[in-house]
């Protein structure tokens, strides 16, 4: 079973507004690959806050913290790439999509 999260606590703050934003960049129905990858993102983008917040609280970072970070924050990367740069809401239009736009009901 997953562990949910306090939905009142910074942390899930985060995860919704992170989980949101990726799922309108990929045009607001990601399919379940897509999915996965966001969810995949979202734990990641958590641990690295996480990392960073205890870091900038103690001012200290062992090696091991620094491989974990390091490691987490390449795999981010990857994910983010396998998602894409480019938004899907800023995609052009097929010309289907264009066709469809510019026809005028019925009167």
């Amino acid at each position: 079973m997953l562990a949910k999260v306090d939905g009142r606590r910074r942390e899930a703050k985060l995860m919704v507004q992170r989980r949101a934003e990726l799922t309108a960049h990929v045009g607001g129905a990601p399919s379940a690959t897509q999915r996965a990858m966001i969810e995949q993102a979202v734990q990641l983008t958590l641990r690295l806050a996480l990392m960073d917040q205890h870091f900038a609280e103690t001012v200290s970072m062992t090696e091991h913290d620094s491989r974990c970070y390091l490691a987490w924050s390449n795999a981010l990367t990857r994910l983010m790439a396998r998602l894409g740069t480019k938004s899907a809401a800023n995609a052009p239009r097929s010309l289907q999509q264009h066709l469809a736009a510019r026809q005028v009901p019925p009167a």
